[in-house]
């Protein structure tokens, strides 16, 4: 209730014009406050699913990031220096080959340089032992009364023998390089150095790629925890601004209290009643609405 106390004031506004006035002030201030208190509510629900969403994204992206360290740590690097030691293996061996190959040539040369000198020893001591045998030792079935005959009889048995051995052995040894150089051939040690090349250059773009990987999801975490930061500071702010917004609508809900509420002593201006330009029947609507949006209110501050 407002006291009466304007009377004849000379033309000047009397008092319950100039509360009516404040009244209707108040009443649009009011509704501004509690039509901006709603906004930031929806606001703050809209932040609160983009801060959950921001949250998600910065758990995948370190998940994402956390994968591709681990595969890094425990596949690319171990394999990627596996292959590059067996480069440098099939490099030396690839080295060997042709050592290998030098070594087979060369001794082929001189095996068969030594085979053709055997057969040609072998080949004389044949000569010798048939002309020895035609002009030297007796025919066949007569006995030798000289014992040197029987002697040179022996010698020429044994160079016939070694020479026959010896021209087995070096048709042997030829066989054998020879074998050998067919296995050497079909080996194909060269080949691999290709294959070691290209498993090599394969390990590598794998490494390059988990790399980049590792480098993208990183610049992921930072630029998600930047949106996830500026949306909870975004957030912080809208609920101080729906805070101060029901606090306001508090304040000019008591001030009207007061006005039109207040106990005061007789010869009061009963404005809210009798006045009803001044506050109309939405009043009674207000007035229930009041005690519904003060416990929503005092929700929001705990």
């Amino acid at each position: 209730m407002a006291t009466r106390n304007s009377g004849d004031n000379g033309g000047l506004r009397s008092a319950d014009t100039v509360i009516c006035e404040s009244l209707k002030f108040i009443k649009s201030d009011k509704k501004t406050a509690e039509s901006k208190y709603t906004s930031n509510d929806t606001m703050q629900k809209s932040k609160e699913t983009a801060r959950g969403y921001k949250i998600c994204c910065l758990d995948k992206a370190e998940e994402s990031h956390s994968v591709y360290q681990d595969i890094m740590s425990c596949v690319a690097l171990g394999n990627y220096k596996k292959t590059e030691i067996i480069q440098k293996s099939v490099e030396e061996y690839c080295k060997k080959d042709d050592e290998i190959d030098k070594l087979i040539n060369d001794t082929s040369k001189l095996l068969n340089e030594m085979k053709v000198k055997i057969e040609d020893a072998h080949n004389a001591a044949c000569a010798m032992s048939n002309c020895i045998k035609n002009k030297v030792l007796p025919k066949s079935g007569k006995p030798s009364k000289d014992g040197k005959i029987g002697e040179v009889e022996h010698e020429l048995k044994e160079i016939l023998d070694k020479t026959k051995e010896l021209d087995e052995k070096g048709q042997n040894a030829f066989d054998s390089i020879v074998t050998i150089a067919g296995i050497h051939t079909f080996t194909n040690t060269s080949s691999l150095k290709e294959f070691a090349k290209r498993l090599l250059d394969a390990m590598k773009a794998f490494k390059d790629c988990v790399d980049v990987n590792i480098k993208s999801t990183g610049e992921d975490i930072t630029k998600s925890r930047e949106e996830l930061n500026t949306v909870v500071e975004e957030l912080s702010q809208i609920i101080c601004d729906k805070k101060s917004e029901a606090n306001i609508g508090l304040g000019l809900e008591s001030v009207i209290e007061f006005v039109c509420e207040s106990d005061c002593e007789d010869g009061c201006i009963d404005l809210c009643n009798d006045i009803k330009n001044c506050y109309d029947s939405d009043h009674d609507s207000d007035q229930k609405r009041k005690d519904k949006r003060r416990k929503k209110q005092s929700g929001d501050k705990n």
